[in-house]
C-alpha cells in the first residue's frame, strides 16, 4: 500500500518544485533579455505557465489552511459554513489552475516546434498543426467543462450542501480531462522524433537529448501516476504533490532546451559549430560551398570571411563576406531543407559590403586629364 504524504509536508514539497521551475524559466527569459532579444511566443506561454503555477500553489496553500488536506474523520467537529464555502471556492479555482493551466507549457513547446520543424517537411508541419489544433481544443474543452459541468450557475460548486454538484469531486470530469491531457502529452512527446533521426549527433548531443526528452517522459509518467492515485490508491495528499510536480516538470521541459548553457553541454538546438561536429578547420574555403557530415549526416551552408578584389578599367571593388554562424544571440534556430530531401540545412545570413572608393578616385583622375 502506498503511503500518503503528510499534510504538513505537501506545501514545502510543492514550494521546492515551484521554485526550481521558476528558476529555470527565469534563466531562459533573463538570458534572452540580456541578449537584447524580444520574448518569443514560446516565452509568453512560458511566463503564463509560471504565473499559473504560482496560482496553483496559492490555492493548495489555502486548501491546507482550511483543512482540505486532512483525512476524513467522522468524529471531528463540523467546520463553519463560511469555511466550507471558502474551501470549495479554493478547490474550484485550483481545479481550473491545474486542468486548464497544464496546457500552457504544451503550447510553449509547440511554439518552439514551429521554429524547428522546417516548412519543407510538409507532412511533419501538417502533423504539428494538427497537434496544435487538438491541444487548443482540449484546453478550451477542459476550461468549459470544469466551469459549467454543474450548470450555468458556477456558484453551485461551492454550495455548503453535501449532495450539491461539485466539479472538483466529479470523477467523470476528471477522466475526460485526463484523457485529453495524456493524449496531447504523447502527441507532443513523439512529434519531433521524425526530425531528430535526420541529424547526426555526437555523444554530448545525445546525452543532451536524453535529458531533455526524458523530462518529457517524466511528465507523462507523473500524469499516469496521478490518475492511478485518484482512481485506485486514494492517497489524496499525493494528488496535490503530483499535480505540482507535473506542472513544474512541464515548465522545465520548455525552459531547458533554450538555455544556452544547457545547449552547449549537449542539446541539438545549439547554434555553435562544434555541437554539429564541425570544427573551424573543416569549413569550406569558398563561399557558398556545402559541407556534408557522412552519407546521412546533415549538410550546412557556410560563408567565410573573404576579401575578393577585381579590377575593371583600373577600378577595384572590395567585397567583404562575414560569416555570422555561431554569432546569433539566441539559441533557437530555424532549420530548412534545401535541394536534397535526406538532409537538413541550417541557413545563415551573410552581409556583403561594397566599397567603390578606388573606382571613384580613378574616375576623378580621368576627368582631370
Amino acid at each position: 500500500m502506498v503511503s500518503s504524504v503528510a499534510p504538513e509536508a505537501v506545501i514545502p514539497i510543492e514550494a521546492v518544485l515551484m521554485v526550481l521551475a521558476i528558476f529555470l524559466a527565469s534563466a531562459r527569459i533573463v538570458t534572452r533579455l540580456l541578449q537584447r532579444q524580444y520574448p518569443t511566443v514560446s516565452d509568453s506561454f512560458l511566463i503564463a505557465s509560471v504565473l499559473n503555477t504560482i496560482g496553483l500553489f496559492i490555492t493548495d496553500a489555502l486548501t491546507y489552511k482550511y483543512g482540505g488536506m486532512e483525512d476524513y474523520d467522522p468524529n471531528s467537529p463540523v467546520p463553519p459554513v463560511e469555511v466550507t464555502i471558502a474551501l470549495k471556492k479554493v478547490q474550484f479555482a485550483g481545479n481550473n489552475f491545474y486542468d486548464t493551466g497544464i496546457y500552457l507549457p504544451k503550447l510553449a513547446i509547440l511554439a518552439l516546434y514551429y521554429r524547428l520543424i522546417p516548412a519543407t517537411l510538409p507532412w511533419l508541419r501538417k502533423s504539428l498543426v494538427g497537434v496544435t489544433v487538438f491541444t487548443g481544443c482540449a484546453m478550451i474543452t477542459t476550461c468549459f467543462l470544469d466551469a459549467f459541468w454543474c450548470g450555468r450557475d458556477v456558484s453551485v460548486n461551492w454550495s455548503p450542501e453535501e449532495d450539491s454538484c461539485n466539479t472538483f469531486a466529479s470523477k467523470e470530469v476528471f477522466r475526460v480531462d485526463w484523457a485529453m491531457n495524456i493524449v496531447s502529452d504523447i502527441c507532443i512527446f513523439t512529434l519531433p522524433f521524425p526530425l531528430l533521426h535526420r541529424l547526426q549527433l555526437n555523444r554530448r548531443q545525445l546525452w543532451g537529448l536524453i535529458v531533455t526528452f526524458s523530462l518529457g517522459a517524466i511528465t507523462i509518467s507523473v500524469s499516469i501516476a496521478r490518475f492511478a492515485t485518484i482512481e485506485v490508491i486514494h492517497a489524496w495528499t499525493n494528488v496535490f504533490v503530483l499535480s505540482m510536480a507535473e506542472m513544474a516538470v512541464a515548465i522545465m521541459v520548455v525552459a531547458l532546451p533554450s538555455m544556452r548553457s544547457f545547449l552547449r553541454s549537449g542539446s541539438f538546438f545549439s547554434t555553435n559549430h562544434k555541437a554539429y561536429g564541425i570544427s573551424s578547420s573543416s569549413r569550406p574555403s569558398a563561399y557558398g560551398q556545402h559541407s556534408s557530415l557522412g552519407d546521412n549526416g546533415p549538410s550546412h551552408l557556410f560563408s567565410t570571411s573573404k576579401v575578393m578584389s577585381s579590377a575593371r578599367g583600373g577600378a577595384s571593388a572590395r567585397r567583404h563576406h562575414q560569416n555570422h554562424l555561431g554569432e546569433y544571440p539566441g539559441s533557437e534556430v530555424e532549420l530548412n531543407q534545401l535541394e536534397r530531401n535526406d538532409v537538413i540545412y541550417e541557413t545563415v545570413r551573410v552581409s556583403v559590403q561594397f566599397s567603390n572608393s578606388d573606382a571613384g578616385d580613378t574616375d576623378a583622375e580621368r576627368k582631370k586629364e
